[in-house]
């Protein structure tokens, strides 16, 4: 674990950004909240294979008051830094935490979190049409490209051994008519396999919220893998949840796709993060991803943008306080 001693020394005009700490393994530069929180957060970076220091933890409580968990992992629960545990332990100090109940964002979890919430899963069965175009995923985001480097003893902390797939990375997802699935594809723990949704417009969406704080990003992407590639067509919707949950959001968007965006955001136990959102052109929407470090790129982006998502870490009345019972994202 590094910690630089001097982080606790800075000093900033703004007084909310620079008592946000930022416990960080492989997710600061060029990530969606290195752009949010700015210069002016307390960055820790953070080892998530070893316990954390007992008197870093009490600089953390004497110096800010909040601190969010920027773990670039989608399989939290078993790590030796105990994430679950320092979360509460921070809470008992009065500290508030972003991400720290989510424990799990595989996609089958996520798959099952939908179910539990009353949205639309994208997960596929062996039963159905035999020529149904199906995709195989790795379960864990991003191809499981960065457990996939992790040290042999590392993957057996995290419980990871089962769940990392050989065949299949980040940008080599497959497409795979249900008839051509052998049954060990079905059973296999590495990987998940969805339906495959489409639209005639390449189109899809991109949410990024902070608290209550939401952005919806319609874009459009003719890969198969859907991501951002900054096409002029894309546009960003501003709202918050209580504009989306009382439907007095005038943004030109579904009200279906609205709807969707806010259960999952009051129901889900994440404070900051983003999802994607495939659709069929008719008005069903499925969320096919949830990424809690969700990358950004090295250049400059919209400071209204990035101001709003800010204050749903650092403005009290705009963070998300809810109760999460029974998500299976937490992994209890």
């Amino acid at each position: 674990m590094v910690i630089a001693d001097e982080a606790f020394d800075h000093r900033s005009t703004d007084a909310e950004s620079s008592s946000v700490a930022v416990l960080e393994w492989q997710a600061w530069e060029g990530f969606l909240l290195r752009h949010v929180i700015g210069d002016d957060a307390v960055r820790i970076e953070t080892d998530p294979f070893q316990e954390f220091p007992s008197a870093q933890f009490d600089r953390v409580c004497d110096s800010c008051t909040a601190v969010c968990f920027q773990i670039n992992l989608s399989l939290r629960s078993r790590l030796p830094l105990g994430i679950r545990e320092l979360t509460n332990r921070f809470m008992a100090r009065g500290v508030y935490v972003i991400n720290g109940f989510v424990q799990d964002i595989r996609k089958s979890t996520l798959h099952t979190h939908l179910e539990t919430i009353g949205l639309a899963s994208p997960k596929a069965t062996p039963s159905g049409c035999p020529d149904e175009l199906l995709f195989i995923k790795t379960d864990l985001n991003y191809g499981g490209e960065l457990e996939k480097s992790l040290p042999r003893e590392s993957i057996a902390a995290a419980g990871l051994e089962h769940l990392i797939s050989q065949d299949i990375g980040a940008y080599r997802y497959q497409t795979v008519v249900r008839k051509m699935l052998p049954e060990s594809t079905w059973t296999d723990s590495a990987v998940v396999i969805e339906k495959y949704i489409a639209n005639s417009e390449d189109s899809f969406y991109r949410v990024y919220f902070s608290g209550k704080q939401i952005i919806i990003v319609k874009a459009f992407a003719p890969r198969i893998i859907k991501k951002l590639s900054g096409d002029s067509r894309d546009t960003n919707f501003v709202t918050d949840l209580e504009h989306l949950k009382a439907g007095t959001d005038n943004s030109e968007i579904s009200a279906t796709l609205k709807r969707d965006v806010a259960i999952f955001v009051e129901h889900t136990p994440v404070e900051f993060g983003c999802i994607d959102i495939v659709h069929d052109g008719q008005d069903n929407h499925y969320i096919i991803d949830l990424n809690l470090t969700p990358y950004a790129g090295t250049r400059t982006h919209d400071p209204f943008l990035t101001k709003f998502l800010r204050l749903g870490i650092t403005n009290a009345g705009r963070r998300k306080l809810c109760d999460f019972v029974g998500s299976p994202l937490l992994a209890e």
